[in-house]
């Protein structure tokens, strides 16, 4: 028998809350707004700011990660003086989108891409401070402050940002069931049709992505890759 996917959206009224507000009940009660796979958002009352007439909310995702339960939240706030509960209804798909794509940044982290292109930028930064060092022994630099900014100055010009360019090729992509299930029942249109446009353009960047990230690791034992080093040094005398 074939299982179906847990998909389910949840009107809430945010008028009544609004309203009510100054109710202790309402104080400790949580309405769940979308249910996909192990993935459950939620929203709470969190602060009143009287003074300002402010309200907050924390808007909540539950996930499954490995073999624990874990929980993000963001905070949105809403003025008692703004009567458009649609300006309130688009900050929460917005943040239900960012707790989407913080879930997804995490996960990624956890893949080989990600691993491969951390190992490669630690490698990389250790033959750079050892090239600078080298460098200043060569030119009798031996006071700290000035070997210091130097190295820094040297490691940050010549730096790789593959982890950065792997998080972004993922993008949309690890978890591209739940964005465009997101898109499809918060009735995100322009989202949907993007992403699905957009779907195997990514896919070929990341796989280019991927063998950038293994040419670069196979270039570090090369003649080339010390001279690429050595060319990045500069005189301080």
């Amino acid at each position: 028998m074939k299982q179906e996917l847990a998909i389910k959206v949840y009107e809430v009224d945010y008028s009544f809350i609004i309203k009510n507000y100054l109710d202790p009940q309402l104080w400790q009660k949580e309405w769940t707004l979308f249910v996909y796979k192990d993935m459950k958002f939620s929203i709470r009352l969190s602060s009143i700011y009287t003074m300002s007439k402010r309200l907050y909310f924390d808007v909540i995702v539950r996930y499954s990660d490995e073999n624990s339960v874990e929980t993000i939240e963001n905070s949105i706030g809403h003025d008692l003086g703004n009567s458009n509960i649609n300006v309130l209804k688009r900050q929460i798909k917005g943040a239900m989108e960012s707790l989407i794509s913080s879930i997804e940044q995490r996960f990624t982290r956890k893949t080989k891409e990600y691993k491969m292109a951390r190992d490669l930028e630690t490698q990389h930064r250790e033959n750079l401070e050892n090239k600078a060092n080298e460098f200043l022994d060569e030119n009798g630099i031996y006071i700290s402050d000035v070997r210091d900014a130097y190295v820094d100055w040297y490691v940050n010009k010549m730096d790789y940002n593959y982890t950065n360019n792997v998080i972004n090729s993922y993008n949309h992509d690890l978890l591209f069931d739940v964005y465009l299930i997101f898109y499809k029942a918060t009735e995100q249109k322009d989202k949907f049709e993007w992403l699905k446009e957009n779907y195997l353009r990514k896919h070929k960047d990341k796989s280019n992505l991927l063998e950038e990230i293994e040419e670069k690791i196979a270039e570090m034992e090369t003649d080339e890759y010390q001279e690429e080093l050595e060319d990045g040094l500069e005189s301080i005398m």
